[in-house]
């Protein structure tokens, strides 16, 4: 972050902490921590001095993020897909109040009614037919 101060000095920071009222932060060179505080949606240092705070959004290289329309918009292919999975999601068998899910092998959920389990006198474990 970048702080600018009333008397034109800018210092170059790192949030430590942040809420909607209140940041504290660390610049180098500086012994303590930096706080401030927005008062009526103007934020102040410590010393009551108001200041100006820009926030920059770094990629992992460090270098400033630079986006585009295109960055935010979903190939047509993919939108597609991603419908179809959601609408199919919603149309598969549910197994009802009496039943629940389970996953299969390959890592689809099986719904199981629990008519369907049957279990020996001699408590085998429970075999379910698949739905």
């Amino acid at each position: 972050m970048t702080i600018t101060y009333a008397n034109g000095t800018v210092l170059t920071a790192i949030v430590l902490s942040r809420d909607e009222e209140k940041i504290r932060a660390i610049a180098p060179g500086c012994d303590d921590v930096l706080a401030f505080t927005r008062i009526r949606g103007t934020w102040v240092s410590e010393e009551l001095e108001p200041v100006t705070i820009q926030f920059e959004c770094k990629t992992a290289t460090g270098a400033p993020a630079e986006y585009s329309d295109d960055d935010y918009i979903c190939p047509k292919e993919l939108a597609a897909s991603l419908i179809e999975t959601l609408l199919g999601a919603c149309e598969r068998d549910e197994a009802g109040a009496d039943g629940f899910y389970v996953f299969s092998p390959q890592g689809t959920s099986v719904g199981i009614h629990r008519t369907e389990l049957k279990q020996s006198r001699k408590l085998k474990p429970a075999t379910a037919k698949v739905v």
